[in-house]
């Protein structure tokens, strides 16, 4: 298994939402894109929630439910779809 690095594991965060059509006031369970990805990652899921951390810093993505759930920032459309080409993987 080819470990992903930290920008494939934010390209496919944001990409399992685009498709999910999380925007805005759609959401998804932090829990179950951990566990969705937890067969990919290594270090039981710790990564993607770090992953996960870093996109809401970067306003890629908001917290909703007490930060159990994520959500696309809609204001950041152009700079998400840009980043999902750049670095997720084909």
């Amino acid at each position: 298994m080819v470990e992903m690095k930290n920008e494939e594991i934010m390209a496919d965060i944001l990409n399992r939402l685009v498709t999910s059509g999380c925007w805005g006031k759609g959401h998804q369970d932090v829990d179950q894109i951990v566990n969705w990805m937890k067969s990919y990652v290594k270090q039981d899921g710790s990564r993607v929630k770090k992953a996960i951390r870093q996109l809401s810093q970067e306003r890629f993505i908001g917290y909703k439910n007490n930060k159990r759930s994520i959500y696309l920032n809609k204001n950041y459309r152009t700079e998400i779809y840009a980043f999902i080409d750049t670095h997720l993987l084909k």
